[in-house]
């Protein structure tokens, strides 16, 4: 009876040992070994935007945005400051808005707000925000908003409103995250300090050689 209890045991004893090292994981992924954050490209670019706004009056819309994106296979983000402005061909307003928007992931849905400024060319105008929500896709950006101004009762503005627009970039950009970009310039500081070392070595042994002719 002694014998069957000793060898369980042993066994018992030789998987609790050895279980620290096994290691359970079916798609054979490592494990990180360190805890250093990765890389992250960042895309920046910036142009033109052109859209159609319609709601109690159509109005057209021209501009300036700027994007930030952080590159990812699974879950990108990407900011977006806009700054436009808008002529409502039905009730002859003009208006200004400024804002932001963000989107995460490839098909969601995009989330922002203005501030907006709206004049008559009369003497009269409205100012408030305008919340947004909406679809962005292939540089097309179709959105829904809503006016909340404070003013002049006389001003008609569009209240609930949908506006298509498209976007041009002019110029683009890819660039390391802060963290990565701050190794890189200390790693380049780095080896400018080596360079400037050799120089002085060079010409430390080319004065001692013509002291040495002299």
């Amino acid at each position: 009876m002694r014998l069957p209890v000793l060898l369980v045991l042993s066994l018992f004893g030789l998987c609790a040992h050895a279980q620290p090292s096994f290691n359970i994981n079916p798609f054979g992924k490592k494990e990180k070994k360190d805890n250093k954050s990765p890389k992250k490209l960042i895309q920046k670019n910036h142009g033109a935007i052109i859209g159609l706004q319609k709601g109690m009056g159509t109005a057209v819309e021209l501009g300036y945005e700027a994007h930030w994106r952080k590159m990812s296979l699974s879950n990108p983000t990407i900011f977006g400051a806009t700054t436009n402005m808008e002529y409502d061909v039905s009730n002859h307003v003009l208006a200004y808005r400024a804002g932001m928007w963000m989107k995460k992931g490839r098909v969601n849905l995009t989330y922002g707000g203005n501030l907006v400024y709206v004049n008559d060319l009369e003497g009269q105008h409205k100012y408030g925000i305008a919340p947004a929500i909406g679809f962005r896709l292939a540089g097309f950006h179709f959105l829904n908003s809503y006016n909340l101004l404070a003013g002049d009762d006389d001003v008609k503005v569009n209240t609930l409103f949908v506006s298509l627009r498209y976007y041009f970039p002019v110029d683009n950009k890819f660039t390391w995250d802060r963290k990565t970009l701050k190794r890189k310039k200390q790693r380049q500081k780095e080896r400018d300090k080596k360079k400037e070392e050799r120089a002085k070595e060079r010409e430390n042994k080319t004065g001692i050689k013509k002291l040495l002719n002299i």
